[in-house]
């Protein structure tokens, strides 16, 4: 019976050449804008992004690039197999909190890794033309383990107290944190536990579907090609989902807005804080509405309209619940943006728009939906924060 996870030989950056590594690694390409990627690229001529992110689409050109970088050894390739220990350490709101995970090659089967969102055209083309240049998997899937990875909790305790091989806050000041796992007893204990752990994809559909999509058409030409660059974590503290707010352009305002969703909601009108205290209270769906300066907290009175939805697991969704019945209920047009914060959604929704601010989805919820091979709308969940890319890459080898 084939390993569900292994240990591997990963790229990282050379730590006798890089000082400071919050200069050369950059957030996921798909959370990018075209402003953020130049403040990337004034950080250093190694940042990563120059990898990872295709210029004017030259995908021979990122590949250039990430041959130069191992043959200047800028980038080097360790010798042994290993597991590597990932934490962040990060502050929502006031609260801090600390994440962990381990960056591993996971093998793809999909009768045990299960998808939550669906995935774009677009994306997935993009990823496949990086991977097909570079023959790597240049930064790792995000997954999550349904119960506790208890070999994970015990390594983690185990390894925090060494000094670490990698140490450094990035853009958002979150301390990020690496230490290389090569005992073999330790990799034995991991892998063995986690031949039974059911996992979901929090991050990295579109790059796990491409991997998938590639395997099957070079199965013969690279070692464990089934299997793709993932970081696994397990139900904890710091597993933090934020919400994701919408801002639309909506014809009706005030009192006509208002008229047209009192049928099935109870509607107060509120100040921010207070829309937040009653997010924390109410059990029952409920939601928020930023329009022409005013906040109104809104509570479902009429359970009967769920049923509009036909899969009953969607009944529990903020997002599902948005676009399948309030959205239709009223006039909208153009494109919808997407914020995690509340004071963005009511700048982007300014005196024009109309900001939805919703709550966030549970961690059991993602699990019983993807688990019944059902899916949620895009951008439904944000996993916060994003593992950064430049950590360990992962490239394709014949033996």
């Amino acid at each position: 019976m084939s390993q569900k996870i292994k240990p591997f030989k990963a790229i990282y950056y050379n730590p006798t050449l890089t000082s400071d590594h919050s200069l050369v690694v950059c957030p996921p390409y798909d959370v990018i804008n075209k402003q953020q990627l130049k403040g990337l690229r004034k950080k250093s001529p190694y940042n990563f992004s120059r990898i990872s992110i295709a210029d004017n689409n030259d995908y021979l050109k990122s590949n250039k690039t990430f041959q130069t970088w191992l043959k200047q050894n800028i980038l080097i390739k360790n010798k042994k197999d290993a597991f590597y220990l990932y934490e962040q350490n990060f502050k929502v709101e006031k609260s801090t909190y600390k994440r962990f995970g381990i960056l591993v090659l996971l093998k793809m089967d999909k009768k045990k890794i299960f998808p939550h969102e669906h995935t774009l055209h677009a994306p997935k083309e993009d990823r496949r033309k990086i991977m097909t240049a570079t023959k790597a998997s240049l930064s790792p899937i995000f997954v999550i383990a349904s119960r506790r990875f208890k070999e994970l909790e015990i390594m983690h305790k185990k390894y925090s107290s060494k000094k670490p091989f990698l140490c450094f806050k990035d853009s958002d000041s979150n301390l990020n944190k690496v230490w290389i796992i090569e005992n073999k007893m330790d990799i034995q204990n991991m892998t063995k536990e986690s031949s039974n752990l059911s996992l979901v994809i929090a991050d990295g559909h579109h790059r796990f579907e491409t991997s998938y999509d590639y395997f099957s058409k070079n199965k013969n030409k690279f070692k464990d090609l089934n299997y793709i660059l993932a970081y696994i974590t397990g139900p904890q503290k710091g597993l933090m989902i934020l919400p994701t707010h919408r801002v639309v352009s909506v014809e009706q305002k005030g009192k006509v807005l208002l008229a047209r969703l009192n049928k099935h909601f109870i509607i107060e009108t509120v100040s921010k804080n207070g829309l937040e205290k009653k997010f924390g209270l109410e059990k029952k769906f409920c939601f928020g509405i930023f329009q022409e300066g005013k906040f109104y907290f809104l509570r479902i009175k009429d359970m009967q309209i769920l049923s509009r939805i036909a899969e009953k697991e969607y009944h529990s969704l903020p997002t599902c619940i948005l676009h399948n019945i309030i959205l239709p209920l009223l006039d909208t047009s153009g494109d919808i943006k997407y914020t995690h914060s509340i004071e963005e959604a009511q700048e982007l929704a300014g005196i024009k728009k109309t900001a939805f601010i919703l709550k966030t989805v549970n961690l059991k919820s993602v699990f019983r939906v993807s688990e019944r091979g059902l899916r949620f709308p895009q951008k439904s969940t944000y996993f916060y924060p994003k593992l950064l890319s430049g950590i360990v890459a992962r490239k394709f080898c014949k033996e």
